[in-house]
Order: structure tokens, then sequence, then C-alpha cells
């Protein structure tokens, strides 16, 4: 029962002890006697005494309410908050995966084109082969002799093969000279070369052949295409005007005979410096040439 109910029924208890009929105007009640007020007196007191208590109890309700209510406004806002946190969060989620799309992008685009290359090479090396082959052919049926190079599928996979490891010589760059250390960072250190003569391409590297005491392997370098090698070969000659990479020095990737006959070219070179020290000796498309040096040059 509410409080305002027994307040009622204490009240309708009261004027009815006192003889009231609807309120507490004297001409409406009788007389009261001492007893009949000491007894409504007490009784007042009491129900005040009970009101007094349900205004405490409902005051703390409330302050606990109001606790709970500051609570539940501060939860709201950490998770407002928490809310815009994750939002910023996807989005950067998202832009991380657009990213990673468009370098998955890039990376197969450049395959392809590393694809269609080889398939050209390939295509083109085995016709002209083939068409070799055949004019070989054709010559020595003429002349009635007996044909060395027979045109058969094992020539024809050994030509194609030897056209794919050319090109995939064509994209590498071997490095001599460079301090091999136990646990070098060898990206950065190719890097480093690279940032010297004002190149950064896209590459991977590894130390090829067997370690040597004192003596640092070759490092041989994979870039993207035969254009980017040129490119940087033709800057390569820049290290030596550097005191840090003055010994390192950057070649094509060569086959065992093609180092065989640059190995010749390069006894060739110095014994031609040596005889002429007037002159400027260089190795250029497979020749040793010599030019008069210029006023600064000598």
């Amino acid at each position: 029962m509410s409080m305002t109910s027994q307040t009622q029924r204490w009240l309708d208890s009261t004027l009815k002890m006192l003889g009231c009929v609807k309120d507490l105007t004297h001409s409406k009640c009788k007389a009261p006697v001492k007893e009949e007020l000491a007894s409504a007196l007490h009784g007042a007191l009491v129900h005040i005494s009970k009101l007094i208590e349900e205004v405490r109890r409902l005051t703390e309700e409330s302050a606990e309410l109001e606790e709970k209510l500051e609570e539940s406004m501060e939860t709201s806002v950490h998770l407002s908050q928490a809310s815009g946190e994750t939002l910023v969060l996807q989005q950067k989620l998202l832009d991380s995966q657009e990213t990673v799309v468009q370098l998955q992008k890039q990376l197969l685009d450049s395959k392809e084109e590393q694809l269609r290359a080889v398939t050209t090479s390939v295509k083109t090396s085995v016709q002209e082969t083939v068409k070799e082959e055949f004019k070989t052919y054709s010559s020595v049926v003429k002349s009635g002799q007996q044909q060395r190079t027979p045109v058969t599928p094992t020539n024809i996979v050994s030509v194609v093969k030897k056209v794919v490891e050319e090109e995939d010589r064509s994209r590498n760059i071997m490095v001599f000279g460079l301090v091999e250390g136990e646990s070098e960072d060898l990206v950065k250190k190719v890097g480093d070369v690279m940032e010297k003569i004002g190149e950064k391409p896209r590459m991977e590297v590894c130390r090829v052949g067997k370690a040597k005491d004192g003596k640092p392997r070759p490092v041989k370098i994979t870039l993207s295409s035969s254009l980017n090698v040129s490119q940087i070969l033709s800057k390569s000659r820049r290290l030596g005007e550097t005191a840090l990479y003055k010994t390192v020095f950057l070649s094509p990737d060569r086959s065992y005979e093609q180092r065989a006959e640059h190995r010749t070219l390069v006894v060739d070179l110095k014994r031609r410096k040596t005889a002429e020290p007037n002159k400027r000796h260089f190795i250029r498309n497979g020749t040793v040439n010599s030019v008069e040096k210029t006023a600064a040059q000598l």
C-alpha cells in the first residue's frame, strides 16, 4: 500500500475518532476528551515518523538513481568514443586493403609484362633458329653433303631453354666488391648503392657462390625488366667517384661463355692501357676501343 493511501486512512480514522464529519473545523467536530486528543496526537507522531522514514528512503533511492544515471551517461560517452574509434580503424583497414589490392594489381601487371616479353623473345628466337636450321638443311641437301645439325625436338627444346636463361639474365645485375657481414641487411646495403647513382628500383637481392675468407661474395640483383638494368649500368661509373664505393662495381649477369670472352677482353684492355697510356681505352659491344684523351683527361 502506498504512503498516500496510508495517510488518507489515518486521516479518516482520526476524524472519525474526533467526531468530525468532513474536515477539522471546530464547529463540525464534537468536543474531544483528553484521551482522544492524546490518542490522536500519538497517532499523528507515529504517522509523521513513518513519513519521515519514507522520505529518507526515497531520498536514498533518488541518490542511487542519480549515481546510476551518471554512470550510464559516462558509459554512453565511452561507447560513443569507442564507436568513433572503431569507425576510424575500419576506415584505416579499408584503406590498407585498397593499397594491398593496388600493389597486387601492379605486381600482376609487371608479371604479365615479363611473361609477354619472354614469350616474344622465345618465339622470335625459336623462329630464327628453326629458319637457320632449315637453311642449313636445304644447303646440305643441295650440296649433297650430310646434314650436320638436324632440326629435332631436342634441339628446339635446347634453344628455348637457352633463350629463357638469356631472358632471365637480362634482368639481373651482378655487384662485386660489396662488403659482406654475418648478419647483414643486404637489401639496405644494395639500396644504399643504388641511391648513390640516383636509382631506387624494386628489386630482389641475394649473395651467390661459396664464401671465401676475406673476399665478399658477389650479389645478384633481379629487376623487373632489362630496361632497368641498362639504365642502372649506364650510371654505374659514378660509384668510382665516391670514397665509400670506389671498389664496388656493377656488371651484367653473364653466362659462362660470356664471362670467358669478357676476361679475354679485360686482358686486352689492360695490355692496351700499358702500351698506350695517352689514350682512353674501354670495352663496348664486345670489343676493346681506344680513343685519344681530351685535354681535361691528360
